[in-house]
């Protein structure tokens, strides 16, 4: 098979593409007619081009030689056949606690619904279910993960429903004989974590892991790691009925002692892709960027291709520079290689019809202040007014009433009789005292009224002028 259904991505992905994506993790790819999951063949072959192979050994023709339409890829997330959950183990810093995280779509929750199915997890694949949850829309939304807490220790859990009581095997902790922890993903700059178990076994430099020891009956005592492997923060806690050592680290670069010691853990170390989201500025909502617009601009170390590392059609990507993209938003975007991970969701600007809150507005030259909830805005800035407070408002000041945050009242000043003539000149000498040396040649060629000739010819005496009056007297203001 040339394709399958990504899980990750959500959308339909070519082998040759997606064997680039350097992530090959249990139940991420599914076959595009019958659902089951299918694994990678005849990657690096020199006689074969890569394709999908069904897991199980099933050689149906018919999902063999299906193809679909010649060359076209479905980025609907609805294009995929099966039925089984889409799961996600986690470790939450603020409970100390793992939780599984199911995720249904909005067709598979109805779906299940209708015929009363429920879910169980299990710790062994004949054992009863220790936890069961029917599927429906009160105990699910569309395709946002419900955080199931695990109460019982298991190195893997068995995960299925009384639908088609298919038992998926997920591996989850590390075997404590041979001392390997168990890693969990953790987002750059996350303080209050919800770290997501490495399913792969592929570690990253660079990237913050929290690492996990377990023991039934005592403690795990530290354990001495390479300098390349920068420690943060160690603590412990009981779960489970298990007592846990965790470790926040990061492995800061690549050598034979680090890569001796990942391998006898299971794992392999790569060096790791950067991405980032350049425009436009948008929140981070558990896992998804939110944005408000029909495109945004990536930067990353790896090129995008589509149907292999992000469910959008090539005509829909623009290249802008090196390392710096243009894609497509729609109901949610997808980029997945190695490390890398982003999901952008769309997010609907909100109807002005719900936030417009009408404003009371007054003109007054005094204020009586009827709570505390009002403040006064003038040229020194913002003060915060009290209950019974009178107020004389001056010219450009005002007066603003809040509740609940939210202006909903304004008293600006009365308009006042502009000064004029011996008034304005009488006020400027009050307030303005600098004076320089008076030139009659300055307002010789100026039609000065009688205010600003008498003033003159009494400047001519003391020979100096009032600079703020010659200025008004120059524009032809007095």
């Amino acid at each position: 098979m040339r394709k399958a259904y990504d899980t990750f991505l959500q959308s339909e992905v070519s082998a040759d593409l997606a064997t680039k994506a350097g992530s090959f993790e249990p139940y991420r790819y599914e076959c595009a007619h019958c659902g089951e999951e299918v694994r990678f063949a005849a990657v690096g072959s020199n006689s074969m081009v890569p394709h999908f192979r069904h897991r199980s050994g099933n050689s149906d023709v018919e999902c063999e030689y299906y193809l679909g339409q010649y060359r076209a890829f479905s980025t609907d997330a609805r294009s995929r056949k099966s039925k089984s959950e889409r799961a996600e183990f986690y470790f939450d810093n603020n409970t100390k606690m793992f939780y599984l995280g199911l995720r249904l779509s909005d067709d598979e929750i109805s779906d299940y619904e209708l015929r009363s199915t429920t879910f169980e997890l299990r710790t062994m694949p004949h054992a009863a279910a220790f936890y069961s949850l029917r599927i429906n829309g009160r105990n699910f939304s569309p395709d946002v993960q419900r955080m199931i807490p695990i109460e019982e220790f298991s190195y893997n859990y068995f995960l299925s429903n009384t639908l088609n009581d298919v038992k998926r095997k997920y591996e989850v902790f590390n075997n404590a004989r041979n001392g390997a922890p168990t890693f969990f993903k953790m987002q750059i700059g996350d303080r209050d974590y919800r770290a997501k178990l490495v399913r792969s076994s592929v570690l990253y430099t660079n990237i913050p892991y929290l690492v996990v020891y377990q023991s039934q009956y005592w403690v795990p005592g530290n354990v001495h790691l390479p300098n390349e492997i920068n420690i943060e923060s160690s603590f412990k806690f009981e779960t489970m009925g298990r007592k846990f050592l965790g470790k926040v680290l990061t492995i800061t670069s690549k050598t034979a002692q680090v890569d001796s010691l990942l391998l006898s853990w299971g794992y392999q170390l790569e060096f790791s892709e950067e991405l980032t989201l350049l425009w436009p500025p948008s929140p981070l909502v558990d896992e998804s960027i939110l944005v408000n617009a029909d495109s945004a601009y990536l930067f990353s170390t790896f090129e995008l291709q589509a149907q292999g590392n992000i469910n959008a059609h090539s005509q829909d990507l623009k290249k802008i520079a090196d390392g710096i993209s243009k894609v497509p938003v729609r109901s949610r975007t997808k980029v997945y290689r190695k490390n890398a991970e982003l999901m952008i969701e769309k997010r609907e600007q909100a109807s002005d019809s719900y936030s417009a809150i009408p404003v009371a507005r007054k003109v007054s030259r005094t204020y009586i202040v009827q709570d505390d909830s009002t403040f006064l805005f003038n040229r020194s800035g913002v003060s915060h007014l009290n209950k019974g407070m009178a107020v004389l408002l001056t010219p450009e000041s005002e007066i603003r009433h809040f509740t609940f945050g939210y202006l909903d009242g304004c008293v600006t000043p009365s308009s006042h009789d502009a000064l004029a003539g011996d008034l304005l000149l009488q006020d400027l000498l009050m307030y303005y005292k600098r004076k320089e040396t008076f030139k009659w040649d300055d307002y010789e060629s100026l039609e000065l009224s009688q205010t600003a000739f008498q003033y003159i010819e009494s400047c001519e005496k003391s020979e100096l002028i009032n600079s703020a009056a010659k200025c008004f007297i120059e524009e032809e203001r007095i």
